[in-house]
């Protein structure tokens, strides 16, 4: 199942359309719980930070503790689907966030900040070589000099090694009958070092199922190519974590996530 040019695009937000109300119950509850001990030790540790940019902040959930205590978040994302389940979250839990449509790669803005967060996959998504380095470059021009860069990537190393390539993903019901089901079919092309995530989404509600079929070409990066990376385009890596949770220590063979942390040199 493919989708090219235009309608790939197309295919991809009609996706966060269908599930961006519920986008947060289908993955790991415990994720947003340990992001925020995770990133406020970190920043407590090579801080001082307080001004926060996010530039694929999505639902708000990632971001929501470091809201809660002070932090002053700014949100961008490519969704305004997702924009909006974030702005219900945001007033629903009575704190400030500037949420606006924006694009890592060419944002406007016109202030600097102490960290830029880019969590949940959102960096993998950059699969040319050229969209990457222009999407770390518009990091580097919002980071004060010695600012904190946390990349969040998902780490292929163990999914090439022991393929999922087929698998059931999520089957939620929420609240309202609602009902989710999220099927995965994916491939890599080492040679290119793209990873094929596909997606077959089923929206049941009532008698009315919304069938979804979408794909997205995903960069792998693998932590040394990652490093050469930063160094090229002005960063330098300081820390390597195996997930948004204390403790998460990096494992190659075993970490799902590659946590990249990094200081504007």
């Amino acid at each position: 199942m493919r989708f090219s040019g235009s309608r790939k695009g197309l295919g991809h937000q009609g996706w966060y359309r269908a599930i961006g109300p519920y986008y947060d119950h289908l993955y790991d509850p415990r994720r947003a719980a340990n992001a925020y001990p995770f990133l406020h030790d970190l920043f407590r540790r090579r801080g001082p930070v307080r001004d926060v940019l996010d530039v694929a902040c999505g639902t708000f959930a990632l971001d929501m503790g470091l809201a809660k205590r002070g932090y002053r978040i700014v949100g961008r994302d490519l969704s305004e689907a997702m924009l909006a389940t974030a702005r219900r979250k945001v007033a629903g839990a009575g704190v400030h966030a500037d949420l606006a449509l924006g694009d890592m790669r060419n944002l406007r803005l016109d202030r600097t900040f102490d960290a830029v967060l880019c969590l949940g996959t959102a960096f993998n998504y950059l699969a040319s070589s050229e969209d990457a380095r222009t999407a770390l470059r518009a990091f580097r021009r919002y980071l004060r000099p010695g600012g904190l860069l946390v990349l969040d990537l998902t780490h292929f190393d163990p999914w090439i090694e022991h393929p999922e390539n087929a698998r059931a993903e999520n089957d939620y019901r929420a609240p309202d009958g609602t009902r989710i089901a999220v099927f995965t079919f994916n491939d890599q092309n080492l040679a290119r070092g793209v990873h094929y995530a596909r997606f077959v989404t089923l929206v049941q509600k009532g008698n009315r199922i919304d069938l979804r079929v979408d794909e997205s070409p995903l960069r792998i990066w693998r932590k040394d190519d990652l490093a050469r990376l930063l160094e090229r385009n002005g960063f330098r890596a300081v820390e390597w974590w195996g997930g948004l949770r204390l403790g998460a220590r990096y494992d190659r063979r075993k970490s799902p996530r590659l946590v990249s942390v990094s200081v504007r040199a």
